[in-house]
């Protein structure tokens, strides 16, 4: 019994000490994307994102019955830690992301969104975003002044301490002593 107490012992701090070095300190982020130029892909992040994002590439996947595209895109800016609509003090560089979109017309024309979806994944950073992971999600709104963009988040930033919940602490040493 000792034995078996002993391995798990060993086990639990092997697991500490591999899971550490890979830690990040995690932020939720939300606020709006606000669209710049349509035609070139170009938006402005407001809330826990401040910057640029633009889509650098865009495939077509379908059209009925709902629209389905996919392709990559670029954020330029900062986490607003603090919420004060400044990066001064907060984390900065870029981010490279996947993009799945979904979106329902009424009709061929644009204008006529009934609503929109889409999810992004981060691929890399550049900065303070280096090895950076995490995702983004977006939804779009029509309005009577056009489509409503708000997005909702978690980006994981590396070298941060994160807390640890008591399910990942059960879930590496098995949560029994």
């Amino acid at each position: 019994m000792r034995v078996i107490r002993m391995a798990l012992a060993s086990a639990c701090v092997i697991a500490l000490v591999v899971a550490v070095p890979a830690a990040g300190k995690t932020y939720r982020v939300s606020g709006q994307q606000i669209t710049v130029d349509a035609d070139a892909g170009i938006s402005k992040m407001r809330g826990g994102l401040i910057g640029d994002w633009r889509i650098t590439s865009f495939e077509e996947l379908g059209t009925t019955p709902y629209y389905h595209a996919r392709g990559t895109e670029r954020f330029k800016g900062c986490i607003d830690r603090r919420r004060d609509r400044s990066c001064k003090g907060d984390p900065s560089g870029t981010l490279e992301l996947t993009i799945e979109y979904w979106a329902l017309f009424a009709s061929p024309d644009p204008a006529s969104l009934v609503w929109g979806a889409c999810f992004h994944p981060i691929v890399s950073g550049t900065g303070d975003f280096a090895g950076a992971q995490g995702v983004v999600q977006m939804v779009d709104t029509p309005t009577r002044k056009g489509v409503r963009t708000d997005y909702i988040g978690n980006v994981t930033l590396k070298g941060g301490h994160a807390k640890r919940s008591a399910r990942a602490s059960r879930s590496t040493c098995g949560g029994s002593r």
